[in-house]
């Protein structure tokens, strides 16, 4: 290879249901079946290999969430097909609430149809990445722009789930421009943090903005594969969809100006050239982080269930879908909590990464759903250093910072049901995540 560059490969491949199933990710709609297919959704997979010939993969899904169990069958496959190290291949979930349900999330309703062709789909992307292999650059950009805005409002002295012009968010995309020899833009690898679920449709398959955003940076450039990473931004939505003190659900038409706008932002920072150009250097050192939990008694899901189902002393089973009551998923999870509450531990075991690009340029993972206010802690970790963020790669719980913690909210404390955990995160996780990440980036630099 020439000097500075490298071989990488990407691939696409549908992934849309092509089996009846149910959709993911609200209450509202638990259990019932899709009605449409309003966009395809999609795995895109990059494949990227440096001088040492060591050989990592990255692959985004247009899915709300899977559990883990879909990544270690990944990097099983990956390590005895193309000898790539357990650790480094890296799973993302967009977080698009209307694809269809899968393992983690959804307990009751995933279909084992959908996911053996799920697995399929991946394995054969993955192959056809290794096979478009050439050799080309990798360089750094980033863009600028106001489209998430803050879901946290403090009034009254708590924390609400309402916008807050005034709220921090990650106004930044990142993204690593992949060209071929001949200069041709044939991947790029965007990451930006906001929270998607905003349609109007909740019962039609659509991979959101960040499947719109990689459809139009496609169409723009000729021969290239986007892929999309979810960032920090549990605690961030999109602001088109903010409506004075609440969210409105938006039409398909204000998804795509917002993914427009966004894609106008990284051509022009394309155009201007500025971009930081990077001598591979891939390392990676995955690590699970036992968190401990703030344990709530078991009266307080029992109440819950009382509240979303609406029936005190009625246990949820699938034959009341098409009941009238509050919150069918609440329901359903407040029922496994306080069934196996004996048994369900008093910790998350949070999946959590550090990739190598080089010396000076790290991906920072963190499973679950994090907050902003976690990209700013982790940040402390490698002063001096550039990197990117990736949440979003399992289904564990919302991932808060210790200030999200004390200031209470979704992201700290209502959440908890929705997950299935036997309480809150307890404060200390701030020094939990710098110590681990900083012994990973340390071990790395050894290496």
């Amino acid at each position: 290879m020439d000097n500075g560059s490298i071989v990488f490969g990407a691939a696409k491949d549908v992934i849309t249901p092509c089996v009846k199933t149910t959709p993911m990710g609200f209450g509202g709609v638990f259990g019932m079946p899709f009605r449409e297919i309003h966009d395809d959704l999609y795995v895109r997979t990059l494949v990227l290999e440096d001088s040492a010939e060591n050989r990592l993969v990255l692959i985004s899904l247009d899915l709300c969430f899977h559990d883990d169990s879909l990544t270690e069958a990944l990097r099983e496959f990956a390590r005895e097909k193309y000898g790539v190290a357990h650790d480094n291949l890296f799973v993302g979930y967009t977080h698009t609430h209307f694809g269809p349900a899968v393992k983690g999330y959804d307990f009751n309703f995933y279909e084992p149809a959908y996911e053996e062709f799920l697995f399929t789909r991946i394995t054969q992307c993955v192959g056809r990445a290794f096979l478009s292999r050439c050799e080309g650059h990798i360089a750094h950009g980033t863009a600028e722009g106001r489209w998430n805005i803050s879901r946290r409002l403090k009034k009254d002295g708590k924390i609400l789930f309402a916008p807050n012009p005034e709220g921090e968010t990650d106004n930044q995309i990142d993204f690593l421009k992949l060209s071929d020899r001949a200069g041709g833009i044939r991947a790029l690898l965007v990451n930006y943090a906001c929270h998607p679920s905003n349609l109007k449709e909740r019962l039609a398959i659509s991979s959101e903005y960040p499947g719109r955003l990689c459809q139009i940076l496609e169409r723009n450039y000729y021969g290239c594969t986007a892929l999309f990473f979810q960032g920090f931004g549990a605690d961030s939505k999109l602001r088109i969809g903010a409506d004075g003190d609440h969210f409105t659900p938006i039409g398909y038409d204000d998804c795509d100006k917002a993914a427009s706008d966004m894609a106008e932002r990284i051509d022009e920072s394309l155009r201007a050239k500025r971009l930081l150009p990077l001598d591979l250097q891939i390392g990676s050192k995955t690590f699970k982080i036992p968190v401990p939990l703030e344990i709530y008694p078991k009266s307080y899901f029992e109440k819950e269930s009382e509240t979303h189902s609406g029936r005190p002393g009625v246990r949820f089973d699938k034959t009341h879908v098409n009941d009238n009551c509050p919150d069918l998923l609440l329901w359903a999870c407040a029922d496994y909590v306080t069934e196996h509450y004996d048994e369900l531990p008093g910790k998350i075991d949070l999946n959590c990464g550090v990739i190598r690009l080089n010396p000076d340029f790290y991906i920072f993972t963190v499973g679950g759903e994090p907050s902003f206010d976690v990209k700013k802690v982790l940040s402390t970790a490698i002063p001096g250093k550039k990197a990117m963020f990736f949440g979003y790669s399992d289904a564990v719980a919302y991932i808060p910072s210790d200030k999200i913690i004390a200031e209470g909210g979704y992201e700290a404390e209502g959440s908890v049901t929705e997950y299935r955990l036997k309480g809150r995160i307890a404060p200390g996780i701030d020094e939990l995540l710098i110590k681990n990440f900083t012994d990973a980036v340390n071990a790395l630099e050894k290496s």
